[in-house]
């Protein structure tokens, strides 16, 4: 299997985990959560070579996912903390690190890892595909919707996903949720992403 399938079934499979176990109630109040009252740490990780800032109080963990591939791809997971018997969904933002192989552009792992969805998950709607900037450095926004589970645990989820490259590696900053509460963490996540350094 090549790196770029490795890395993006990481992530997905992560994701769906998580959103499945723990299915939304539709008549749980969505508000939105407003970055500039958050309290937000500074995580640096001199190893994967990038420091982000995040909400304190949700719960990084670093490699927790595959540790046996330490040495073609790393994952960051930073969940937002369970509070009690009535929260039924724990959205996670994930930072992904991979080597970018010789013989593949950036532009091709982008494109590889589209075609990859479209073919793989059901109902699979591109709401865009755009350039983007982060960190000086040029990359992809990938955002789409999906189906994801079994009848009668069906769910569309949304995801959307940060590419960025350094020259030798892709960074991939990835989060999920369903629609309703997508636009509950929009601030937060992108406060997330613009904070993204990559380091020397």
């Amino acid at each position: 299997m090549k790196i770029t399938g490795i890395l993006f079934s990481i992530i997905i499979m992560t994701t769906i985990m998580f959103l499945l176990i723990n299915k939304a109630d539709p008549n749980i109040r969505i508000f939105a959560i407003d970055a500039d009252s958050t309290s937000f740490l500074t995580y640096n990780n001199s190893k994967l070579k990038f420091s982000i800032q995040y909400p304190s109080t949700w719960v990084l963990t670093e490699n927790k996912l595959h540790p046996e591939l330490e040495n073609i791809s790393s994952t960051i997971e930073i969940k937002t903390p369970f509070e009690g018997s009535q929260d039924l969904l724990q959205e996670e933002f994930l930072i992904s690190k991979n080597k970018l192989q010789e013989n593949i552009t950036f532009d091709d792992y982008v494109d590889n890892a589209l075609k990859k969805f479209k073919n793989e998950y059901r109902d699979f709607q591109l709401i865009s595909n755009n350039s983007t900037m982060i960190d000086n450095h040029n990359g992809r926004k990938l955002s789409y919707s999906y189906l994801a589970g079994v009848d009668p645990a069906i769910i569309k989820l949304i995801m959307e996903h940060n590419i960025i490259s350094d020259g030798n590696n892709v960074y991939v900053l990835s989060f999920g949720t369903p629609p309703d509460k997508y636009y509950e963490y929009l601030s937060i996540i992108h406060k997330m992403i613009n904070s993204f350094k990559i380091l020397d």
